[in-house]
């Protein structure tokens, strides 16, 4: 009894010092990563109160949960959700409620890497596409820092820039990363990519314009 009481003192310190932020549309959201934590170490089974900000649904499932994913400032919970009987991914912020049950769980042969393979960040794709981008010499040392979840091939050029080509499953979320860079990052390859941005930064234009 007292090694339980330990236990949870030390998952109540650690969800403590985690420091999460609070969604806009609550003003006020409960820090759940005390009770998944302690159920990922103790591989039992939690049911949840979650909210699909998609669909705009809020849902109750019994999921297994598997890791805990920091990414963009966020946590999210890979899991399998018993609902949708597949492995889901869960923003943390978007859970009403959850409760530690007594059932347990077995991951079996699951490999978090290999399920998140040339995953940007978080949201997995169904499609592998490779880009090509060139950094500017002002920011090129800073990109070779990046602490990145799919390793990209570099090659510095002789004027200072990078090139930088990656595989990613998810366009959407690697086009986002590349924005953060402005002018200082040139998508080359592949055309598509090119083409979209332009007329994303056309669209920009208009509406600025005046």
């Amino acid at each position: 009894m007292k090694e339980k009481s330990r236990q949870n003192g030390i998952l109540e310190n650690i969800a403590d010092i985690i420091q999460m932020g609070t969604p806009a549309y609550r003003k006020e959201s409960r820090n759940f990563l005390q009770p998944i934590i302690g159920a990922i170490l103790e591989q039992r089974r939690i049911r949840a109160v979650y909210h699909s900000q998609s669909r705009d649904a809020t849902t109750e499932r019994e999921i297994d949960p598997y890791y805990l994913i920091p990414r963009d400032q966020r946590f999210y919970l890979i899991g399998y959700c018993h609902l949708k009987k597949a492995i889901r991914t869960f923003r943390i912020s978007r859970f009403l409620d959850v409760e530690v049950m007594e059932a347990s769980f077995d991951k079996g042969n699951f490999n978090i890497k290999k399920y998140l393979k040339n995953t940007w960040s978080i949201d997995r794709g169904n499609k592998n596409i490779k880009f090509k981008v060139r950094f500017q010499p002002e920011i090129a040392r800073y990109i070779k820092e990046e602490e990145l979840f799919v390793h990209p091939w570099m090659s510095d050029e002789p004027d200072g820039s990078l090139l930088f080509e990656v595989t990613v499953n998810n366009e959407k979320e690697f086009m986002k990363w590349i924005l953060q860079y402005g002018p200082n990052a040139e998508i080359l390859e592949p055309t598509s990519a090119r083409v979209e941005l332009k007329h994303r930064l056309e669209h920009w234009m208009s509406i600025y314009r005046e």
